[in-house]
């Protein structure tokens, strides 16, 4: 989930998340490809799903897909048996057929109908020519750099997911960080995006 939702929700137990916000089964990344196969814009799997590519497995609690967000009118024509709802600071807003977006709003969470869990966690990428931290924009990638396929699904690189976790720098997030797999241009670019951050406990964790 994206930063602004954790940290409305991050005092909750998960059994205290479901009752408040419904449970989560989330679709495995072969899933996501097949729904979105149709989609023209760019899309790519994010989160800890992203971070441990090529690394021993965990349990998520849901899948993180960025979209780009200038496709956003496509991607809900083929969503369209779905229900999106906007996901924005602590709170969630059925986005209804024919309702524009929230200008604010940068997540979308994804069920069939409110019997059904919650499959989806979409991001809304703004990023145009190259990829771009959110958080600085001096962190810029290109998009050639930024994404890899892998299985035929497109993944955010691990390192570029990692930097973003380091915000959170949850128990998981920091598992993540120890379970990546990452060849040495990738860890050296993650260690100078940190430096260049401020990100001082991971850059300590990444020196251990």
């Amino acid at each position: 989930m994206t930063e602004a939702f954790v940290k409305a929700t991050n005092e909750l137990d998960e059994e205290d998340f479901q009752l408040l916000y419904g449970r989560w089964d989330p679709l495995e990344p072969g899933q996501v490809a097949d729904l979105l196969s149709a989609f023209a814009g760019r899309w790519w799997i994010a989160g800890g799903r992203a971070a441990r590519v090529g690394a021993p497995e965990r349990h998520h609690d849901d899948t993180d897909v960025a979209v780009s967000g200038g496709h956003l009118e496509e991607l809900r024509a083929i969503m369209a048996g779905w229900h999106l709802w906007e996901a924005n600071s602590g709170s969630l807003r059925p986005l209804l057929p024919g309702t524009p977006i929230t200008g604010s709003c940068e997540q979308l969470w994804a069920r069939r109908n409110a019997q059904e869990p919650w499959q989806l966690d979409i991001l809304l990428d703004r990023s145009e020519a190259e990829w771009v931290f959110k958080h600085d924009a001096r962190v810029r990638v290109p998009w050639e750099r930024a994404l890899h396929t892998v299985d035929g699904i497109p993944y955010l690189r691990p390192e570029i997911a990692l930097l973003h976790k380091s915000h959170l720098n949850r128990p998981k997030d920091r598992a993540d960080l120890a379970a990546a797999q990452l060849d040495p241009d990738s860890r050296d670019w993650l260690v100078r995006m940190l430096e260049m951050l401020g990100r001082d406990s991971w850059l300590r964790l990444m020196r251990q």
